[in-house]
C-alpha cells in the first residue's frame, strides 16, 4: 500500500494491474478493503486504485476534528488520479462516495471519461424521506454507542443490521462516518445540469436486490435528473463486494475499454 501526501492528510492506496485508470471511491465508513472481491478481476483489463479516503482505516488526518468537506475529498480523488496518469479515467463510486465523484465531474469534466455510480443515497429526491437525522445519531451515539446509532442508521437505511460487535477498525470508521461524514454526504445536492453538460458519461447503477430501498430508490429518481436509464447490477447495495464475479464483467462492459 502507497501513502499519498495531501493537504491535511495522508490517503492509503494502492494501484494494481494496467491499462486505463479506473479508480473506485468507496462509500460511508468502508475502506478499501470493500474493492478487494472485485479489484483483481478488474485489474486484468484496468490500472484499479482504490484508497482509504481521508480519516478512514489507514488515512490519517493532521486535525482530526476538522470539519469534513465534500469539495476537499473530491479533491483528494483528483490528486489520486494524478498521481497515477494524466489521461482521462474512469471511476466506479459506491454510495456516499458518489458524492465526491459527482463534485470531480462538476469543476473538472474533462477529467473523467466514465462515472458509475452505484446507489447514490440521494434521498431529498424521495417523496417520503428516510428518518435519517446526523444529530439525533450523534446523539445516540453519545448516549448508548455507536453500535446503536449504527443500528439505527442500518434499519433507517433499510439495510440489514449485523448485531455483532464491532472489530475496533470498523468501530472506528463508523464513529468517523457519524461525527464527521453522514452530514456532510446528506447535505450535498448535485448540479444536475453541470454534470449533464460535463461531456463525461455518466451511468448511474442499481442493485437488482435492493430494489425498495432508499439509496436505491433515490439513483433511479437521480438517473432520471440527468435523463439516463438506471444500470442494472447483480446483488444489493454492497453487489460489487457480495457478487463480484457476477458484477465485475457488467461493469467492464458498461465501461466499455
Amino acid at each position: 500500500m502507497a501513502v499519498l501526501d495531501v493537504p491535511g492528510a495522508r490517503l492509503h492506496h494502492t494501484v494494481t494491474g494496467s491499462g486505463p485508470t479506473l479508480l473506485c471511491i468507496p462509500g460511508g465508513a468502508a475502506d478499501s478493503a470493500m474493492f478487494t472481491p472485485i479489484a483483481g478481476l478488474l485489474a486484468e483489463h484496468y490500472t484499479v486504485i482504490t484508497y482509504d479516503p481521508r480519516g478512514i482505516s489507514h488515512s490519517t488526518l493532521d486535525d482530526p476534528d476538522e470539519q469534513q468537506r465534500i469539495e476537499v475529498h473530491a479533491d483528494d480523488v483528483l490528486r489520486l488520479l494524478d498521481s497515477v496518469s494524466e489521461e482521462p479515467a474512469m471511476i466506479f463510486a459506491s454510495s456516499g462516495g458518489c458524492m465526491q465523484a459527482f463534485e470531480l465531474v462538476t469543476h473538472h469534466p474533462g477529467r473523467v471519461r466514465t462515472l458509475v455510480a452505484h446507489e447514490p443515497p440521494l434521498t431529498s429526491l424521495l417523496a417520503e424521506q428516510p428518518d435519517i437525522d446526523p444529530d439525533e445519531l450523534l446523539h445516540i451515539h453519545r448516549e448508548h454507542g455507536i453500535e446503536a446509532a449504527m443500528g439505527k442508521f442500518m434499519a433507517d437505511a433499510g439495510f440489514e443490521a449485523g448485531g455483532e460487535a464491532l472489530p475496533p477498525e470498523m468501530r472506528k470508521n463508523m464513529e468517523f462516518f457519524v461525527v464527521h461524514l453522514m452530514k456532510m454526504i446528506g447535505d450535498f445536492t448535485p448540479d444536475y445540469a453541470a454534470l449533464k453538460a460535463s461531456g463525461t458519461r455518466i451511468v448511474v447503477g442499481v442493485g437488482k436486490e435492493s430494489a425498495g430501498q432508499p439509496a436505491h430508490e433515490a439513483a433511479v429518481l437521480a438517473a432520471g435528473r440527468l435523463g439516463v436509464e438506471p444500470a442494472y447490477f447483480p446483488g444489493d447495495h454492497g453487489g460489487f463486494a457480495a457478487e463480484a464475479a457476477a458484477f465485475a464483467p457488467l461493469l467492464r462492459e458498461i465501461l466499455g475499454v
